[in-house]
């Protein structure tokens, strides 16, 4: 029996063959389909695309990692008793709200899978030192902003040396990548973000979170001069040609002129439809409209359900914001604050920070926070700023997040290599973050 009990992580995978028919679920019938149509308000289909969903979800739950499994059972789990309880005391919350809450965010994971199928590296000049460190680190940045974690595997293929990476290896892949949340459309924590902030405006977010970013790097390449000097003069980096960031550009341009010609479009439908569309051209134009489509077809058949985790994940911490709603909807959570301000905002930002380091998922920190506060939230800019940015530092410094596991898992990095790597960077973030809140603050932001 003990043998029995101990098998079962392992044996849902064995007992449950894989098919297409989740791919063809996702997209199709529910990730770019269903959820697209009433994003635009063409047609109300929130009621199917949700049953769909959560179809998806327990059709790919066995296939999860254990630990993955355990994490999503816990979040959906907390959510659906906070439901419970809230019903109990009279809450009119539905089923159907609870299950919905992160349904475009899920939709837009789907989407941006998509992105992989026309992104190509090319390497420039082979150059050493600082000069392709930088380069290397830059470029990373941006493949990061439209590649999600593809762009770790990617790049970190390359810089890697006998199966393992160097400190400024990992310098640039975790900050590279972390500090693209900060402003990239194409990540899910931005559109995380203006979906649960009310009166959240990317245009009054973008100033700000890009300057931190900014910051970021420039942090990080003096770090890398002073802190690693003897191995930065011989590194040989991965700087990525022009043409490789084409795409990012591409997709970046033209999500921002389609939002500044249709403000009234909402940034997740349309960064769904570009992550999709764009790809297709542009390997359709490369290969021709037969060779693209079926390379489509192949990648919603064969590849598209590896995003069961992201997607798993998104829709149980919805479903945990949505219990935490509803139990404040009737006075079981009391809050210690009636509005918000730079003090509640950096207060926030180090909580998310802290406890991702200690190992709570900061997806679910967020989703925890938005929900208490979204009744309260009076400077939805200064909250916004401040949930993203601990995001991006959770991503590079947490050895929980889904970056890190990548470093552990694939590129060998242990968890105390990571700590030490950017410990001193996300202590340095943090203080300019907060610094940043309250100059928001004195220039009259909300």
């Amino acid at each position: 029996m003990l043998s029995l009990f101990r098998s079962l992580p392992q044996r849902p995978v064995e007992c449950w063959s894989d098919t297409p028919l989740s791919g063809i679920l996702l997209f199709s019938m529910w990730g770019w389909g269903l959820v697209l149509i009433h994003t635009y308000g063409l047609v109300n289909t929130s009621y199917v695309a949700t049953v769909l969903a959560w179809v998806f979800v327990l059709i790919e739950l066995p296939r999860l990692k254990a630990k993955q499994r355990k994490q999503i059972l816990i979040l959906a789990g907390i959510g659906m008793a906070g439901a419970i309880w809230a019903w109990t005391q009279g809450s009119q919350v539905t089923l159907i709200s609870l299950l919905e809450e992160h349904l475009k965010l899920a939709m837009l994971l789907t989407a941006v899978n998509f992105i992989v199928l026309a992104t190509r590296l090319e390497r420039s000049d082979r150059l050493r030192g600082f000069r392709s460190f930088s380069l290397t680190l830059g470029g990373m940045h941006l493949l990061a902003s439209i590649a999600n974690f593809s762009s770790v595997i990617l790049v970190g293929d390359q810089v890697q040396r006998k199966d393992r990476l160097g400190l400024l290896s990992r310098m640039i892949l975790s900050r590279g990548f972390g500090l693209a949340v900060l402003w990239s459309p194409f990540l899910s924590i931005l559109p995380l973000v203006l979906e649960q902030v009310p009166s959240a405006e990317i245009h009054e977010i973008y100033p700000y979170s890009i300057s931190l970013a900014v910051l970021g790097l420039a942090l990080t390449l003096v770090e890398a001069r002073f802190r690693c000097t003897s191995s930065l003069t011989q590194y040989d980096g991965y700087p990525l040609k022009s043409s490789t960031l084409r795409l990012p550009a591409l997709l970046i341009s033209g999500v921002l002129i389609i939002a500044w010609i249709y403000p009234e479009l909402t940034t997740i439908a349309v960064v769904s439809s570009l992550a999709v569309l764009v790809p297709l051209i542009v390997i359709s134009l490369q290969n021709g409209l037969a060779s693209g489509g079926k390379k489509l077809i192949g990648h919603v058949t064969g590849k598209l359900a590896d995003a069961r985790a992201e997607v798993s994940l998104f829709l149980s911490a919805g479903l945990l914001a949505g219990g935490v709603k509803a139990c404040i909807g009737v006075g079981l959570i009391t809050l210690p604050v009636t509005s918000t301000d730079a003090t509640v905002a950096a207060t926030v930002m180090w909580a998310i920070v802290v406890l991702a380091i200690l190992g709570i998922h900061q997806l679910a920190l967020v989703a925890i926070f938005a929900g208490l506060l979204a009744d309260v939230t009076t400077t939805p800019t200064l909250m916004a700023v401040s949930y993203v940015l601990a995001t991006a530092l959770s991503m590079s410094g947490s050895t929980f997040s889904g970056l890190s596991f990548i470093l552990q898992a694939r590129f060998h990095s242990s968890a105390r290599e990571i700590l030490q790597a950017n410990l001193p960077y996300t202590v340095l973030m943090l203080l300019a973050g907060t610094a940043a809140l309250y100059l928001m603050e004195s220039l009259g932001v909300r």
